[in-house]
């Protein structure tokens, strides 16, 4: 059997231990908020700087997209303007041919 001032000295250790648990818990708390706010800027950071990002892909996409849209124009105006060529050369062709014939 235990005596009354083993248990007490028992209850007592024990307590140690907890207030010291305790402590530390408290401690590594600190560092965990500490931590976390550091993450939490980190991560505002992070969103702010990927707006950014989208914002320059979407301007790149329009413009892109634009570019292209000019291109498509661009490849219209060569097509009417080879076709007007053409003509041109098929009405000089009968020409060309009376000139060769003459000679």
């Amino acid at each position: 059997m235990y005596t009354p001032a083993e248990i007490i000295q028992d209850i007592q250790e024990r307590l140690d231990r907890l207030v010291r648990d305790y402590q530390q818990i408290i401690e590594q708390n600190k560092k965990l908020e500490s931590e976390n706010k550091t993450l939490a800027t980190s991560l505002e950071e992070a969103v702010k700087q990927q707006e950014i990002f989208r914002k320059k892909l979407d301007t790149i996409r329009q413009e892109t997209l634009r570019d292209h849209k000019g291109l498509d124009q661009w490849k219209i105006d060569m097509r009417k303007e080879v076709k007007g060529l053409m003509k041109e050369v098929e009405k000089c062709i009968p020409q060309v041919e009376s000139i060769i014939g003459q000679k």
